[in-house]
């Protein structure tokens, strides 16, 4: 079947069972992730550099820069709305942390469970339930599950409380459940990692 999603950073053969759909706001990122500040004042430096110093070498920079602009926004772009949405709750407050769960299983062999316990720089309070937005790491082939998961909380990239809602309104009652249940296995105090979970319906 033909992709029709013009994917052009991330693996067009794969599918989130529950797609971000998030809409990226570039000063919203920003604030919470400094990569694209950066990238951003190495763009404007080349171009000083082409009118105050070299006009050959400043627009190569310029050219080369300007590349990587377009892919860092156009990868952030693809990502929040095609990576896997799952749900997350603000396990602690110091250090702030929050967990979110996911099944590593690649869909055509057993279930692989796991929490990953993160750092969160948001505005949440302990126990409150954020969106998160993740890209899974990439393993061989033949192998039945991907080795981890990356989730980022939609608040830093998006502040729109209706589209926030949205996204926490895509999450099942029984999702929610099962994070809580998974936390359980998880020993205190907790630590920033991914956690496998072992149940009787495991593969791990």
């Amino acid at each position: 079947m033909k992709d029709n999603r013009g994917i052009l950073t991330l693996d067009s053969d794969t599918v989130a069972s529950n797609p971000g759909r998030v809409r990226v706001m570039p000063l919203v990122l920003m604030r919470y992730i400094h990569k694209p500040v950066f990238l951003l004042i190495a763009l404007l430096s080349s171009l000083v550099f082409a009118f105050d110093v070299s006009l050959l070498w400043g627009g190569i920079f310029f050219g080369v820069f300007l590349m990587m602009n377009f892919f860092y926004w156009r990868r952030k772009k693809e990502q929040f709305a095609y990576g896997d949405s799952n749900g997350g709750i603000i396990i602690s407050e110091k250090p702030k942390l929050i967990a979110v769960a996911t099944d590593l299983s690649k869909g055509f062999a057993g279930s692989y469970p796991v929490v990953k316990v993160l750092s969160y720089k948001g505005k949440g309070k302990l126990n409150e339930r954020i969106g998160t937005v993740a890209l899974y790491e990439g393993s061989e082939s033949c192998t039945p599950h991907w080795n981890d998961f990356f989730p980022v909380p939609i608040e830093y990239v998006n502040n729109n409380k209706a589209e926030l809602n949205a996204v926490l309104n895509s999450y099942s009652e029984e999702s929610w459940q099962i994070l809580e249940d998974r936390l359980k296995q998880i020993e205190l105090p907790y630590k920033e990692g991914l956690f496998k979970i072992f149940t009787e319906n495991s593969s791990w």
